[in-house]
């Protein structure tokens, strides 16, 4: 009898483990500045016409070739090899980078749906203002008041961090290397933000949230970092600790 139940848990665990390889991957990809575009994967046109949100399911095998390419046809296309990870779900935003060269970075669901809901939201006349003094500030180095640092990390660079980050068994071997890149790099918020999405626990956000205040590229927009943080309590622990830094 004990031999028949372990045959029909073994037979159910197998069952759930080839419905899951069935399923395959699903790759998303946003353009964050609400570019069209068209992907294909290992050659394979994923969307009829462009768009700036393609979501793809049923991928498989351990890396497949992604290129996009732009409706914009002065844009240059992009080519990456993604990683698998079998039975999950990929995120990547298509950002513009340096000399408008566009590239495809990895980042997470909470990220991707932040940012949709920024696009959904019509922009009043003081927010376009707002928006204009923004990316004026992004072109200068950041005020003293943040630490001042220059020379932000380099996105392949940070990319291959948030890699090896991830894949560290612990959230607490996380926090440890995330923030071990954050005190050896300058980096921009949204780089600040992928690092804390990458850990689970709302303290060790917390607790890298204020390590990375000094090592910000464009501390004036501190607030995206904030945003990440789930509780108001988090969020007003890190206001006192900004402010008592300043």
């Amino acid at each position: 009898m004990k031999t028949f139940i372990r045959t029909i848990i073994l037979l159910m665990a197998f069952g759930f483990s080839v419905k899951a390889m069935a399923q395959g991957t699903s790759l998303t990809v946003f353009s964050e500045k609400g570019e069209n575009f068209t992907v294909l994967v290992d050659g394979d046109q994923k969307n009829s016409k462009p768009a700036d949100h393609v979501k793809i399911e049923g991928l498989y095998g351990p890396s497949f070739k992604v290129r996009i390419v732009f409706k914009d046809v002065n844009i240059r296309e992009i080519s990456k090899t993604v990683f698998n990870s079998p039975s999950s779900e990929l995120f990547y935003a298509v950002r513009p980078g340096k000399k408008g060269v566009y590239t495809l970075e990895k980042t997470s669901s909470d990220y991707i749906h932040t940012q949709e809901a920024v696009k959904e939201t019509p922009p009043s006349s003081s927010t376009q203002k707002d928006s204009k003094q923004t990316n004026a500030k992004s072109e200068t180095p950041a005020k003293t008041s943040g630490g001042g640092c220059v020379n932000p990390m380099s996105e392949g660079d940070f990319q291959a961090s948030t890699v090896a980050i991830s894949s560290a068994p612990f959230d607490g071997i996380k926090l440890s290397q995330a923030k071990k890149v954050v005190e050896s790099h300058c980096l921009y918020c949204r780089q600040i933000v992928e690092l804390m999405y990458i850990l689970s626990s709302e303290s060790s956000r917390l607790n890298l949230a204020k390590d990375a205040y000094k090592h910000c590229y464009d501390v004036e927009d501190y607030n995206q970092v904030k945003d990440a943080l789930n509780s108001s309590r988090s969020k007003d622990d890190l206001d006192r600790y900004i402010n008592s830094v300043k």
